[in-house]
């Protein structure tokens, strides 16, 4: 089974024949990654063998439970010969005694001949959280679609402004992609890019599937141990705020042509104004009044 854990897609330098780049250790990870049937299939296996269960166990507890479990259907799951159904997934922590997050397969693997994915996204989308978006498809180490995640990232960008230019939010806004107000950080987050926060709230709901606050707070645990102490807390926030904004600004900078364009027809959205903008509208008024 493939391993493409976190490391793997970290990486440092290149050493020999090793992969030197995120894409090109994505890819090698894809070369070499199973079907996930096969994937959960061995990982189940493993469980019951470390709990010193048969498959006949394991089948006589899930008839219990309901389902039409028999020794060889066992055999069959673990060698990635008969899928599990949506019902049968969420019974696995009954059925093995294990926590799911326990039972699921790690590394890199393929949910279909077309569709492959890292196991952290597997896991994202089961917590109920998470709702991934056209833009991740681009990004190594994510998700992956045979075909449409071969488009180049400035397209995909692109396609993606003009998808929010054309909506009729942030004038309407729609509840799905929004709160009722952009978040604290999406409203710091918009002066620093010189748009509105509806429009750095949109993007990161398409970017990531939930605001940036709680992007940040993703991305800060996928760190391991929180850092003790307001101040480094406050640091490895920052650092993490940078790199997303930093993601944002690409979507930002690819919707200004189509905002300019649309402007006529709907109205510019207001803008944040710097505060040397505001000074020297205050020196200019002033002036008109002496």
């Amino acid at each position: 089974m493939s391993q493409g854990d976190g490391k793997e897609r970290e990486g440092g330098a290149a050493t020999g024949n090793a992969p030197a780049t995120d894409q090109e250790r994505w890819e090698q990870a894809l070369a070499q990654a199973p079907a996930f049937g096969e994937a959960i299939g061995k990982q189940l296996q493993r469980v019951r063998e470390e709990k010193g269960r048969t498959a006949e166990d394991v089948a006589r507890q899930a008839q219990q439970l309901g389902l039409s479990w028999h020794r060889p259907t066992v055999s069959q799951i673990e060698r990635g010969r008969r899928a599990l159904s949506a019902v049968e997934l969420i019974m696995l922590p009954l059925i093995y005694g294990r926590p799911l997050g326990d039972l699921l397969p790690t590394g890199t693997m393929w949910l279909t001949p077309e569709l492959g994915v890292y196991e952290q996204e597997v896991r994202r989308v089961l917590g109920g959280d998470h709702n991934p978006s056209a833009l991740a498809l681009r990004a190594p180490g994510g998700w992956r679609v045979k075909g449409a995640s071969d488009q180049p990232t400035e397209e995909a960008i692109r396609q993606m402004a003009y998808a929010l230019a054309i909506s009729p939010w942030p004038h309407n806004p729609n509840p799905y992609y929004v709160q009722d107000k952009p978040d604290e950080a999406e409203a710091k987050a918009a002066k620093r890019l010189n748009t509105t926060p509806h429009y750095v709230a949109y993007a990161a709901r398409e970017i990531w599937g939930h605001g940036l606050a709680a992007e940040r707070e993703v991305r800060l645990r996928a760190r391991g141990e929180l850092p003790e102490g307001r101040r480094a807390l406050q640091s490895a926030r920052g650092h993490v705020t940078r790199a997303l904004l930093a993601e944002l600004e690409p979507v930002v900078r690819a919707l200004e042509p189509f905002e300019r364009a649309l402007g006529e027809q709907c109205g510019e959205p207001e803008r944040p104004v710097s505060d040397s903008e505001s000074a020297n509208t205050a020196r200019k008024e002033k002036g008109s009044r002496g």
